[in-house]
């Protein structure tokens, strides 16, 4: 009976051991109890889990890529086709285009499956995407002030920004900001 109880404290203690030190893996933590794991990529769409979120520097909400100035629709498609060549069509085409004075083209691609906010900042109106999909803007008649605003929020706060160059040619980011601009697609 002693042997067995021995056995029984030493078969618990390693899988207690086995346990603890499998879920140290990155990008995983416990959540709620045993066996209970968070992915981070389970709460992001499949625009989002085509970028390295998971090891860009900080923990940004959005990944923002500078597209050029002017009449960039024609590049804007390609762009989008070669970076989100893995995906199928329709969820090419649902990526949808917003038009607000100025001349800046920006892809913008949300972390996560939440709502997303764009405000122009010229009349207060706002429009919603659902679900985080990744989207594209040209807005800023000025390299000084941009005209919209980003925003979404989650149960740990709110982030957001406004897509605009700084004067060194190079998008303006934060830690809630990562540049795609130079995305080769082999992250």
């Amino acid at each position: 009976m002693r042997i067995l109880k021995k056995t029984m404290v030493i078969l618990c203690v390693a899988l207690l051991a086995t346990m603890l030190f499998a879920c140290e893996g990155e990008g995983i933590q416990v959540i709620d109890g045993p066996g209970m794991q968070y992915c981070d990529a389970d709460y992001r769409t499949e625009y989002a889990n085509i970028f390295d979120f998971d090891n860009y520097e900080g923990q940004p909400y959005f990944a923002v890529a500078f597209l050029g100035y002017g009449d960039r629709m024609d590049f804007r498609n390609s762009y989008v086709a070669e970076t989100f060549k893995n995906l199928d069509d329709e969820k090419i085409e649902k990526i949808e285009h917003m038009v607000y004075e100025g001349d800046e083209w920006y892809l913008i691609v949300p972390r996560y499956k939440n709502p997303v906010y764009i405000t122009d900042l010229n009349t207060d109106d706002t429009y919603t995407i659902h679900n985080g999909e990744a989207f594209t803007v040209n807005c800023n008649l000025s390299d000084l002030h941009s005209n919209i605003e980003i925003y979404t929020e989650d149960g740990f706060g709110a982030y957001k920004f406004s897509p605009q160059m700084g004067g060194d040619g190079h998008l303006i980011t934060n830690t809630d900001i990562h540049d795609i601009t130079d995305y080769t697609g082999k992250e």
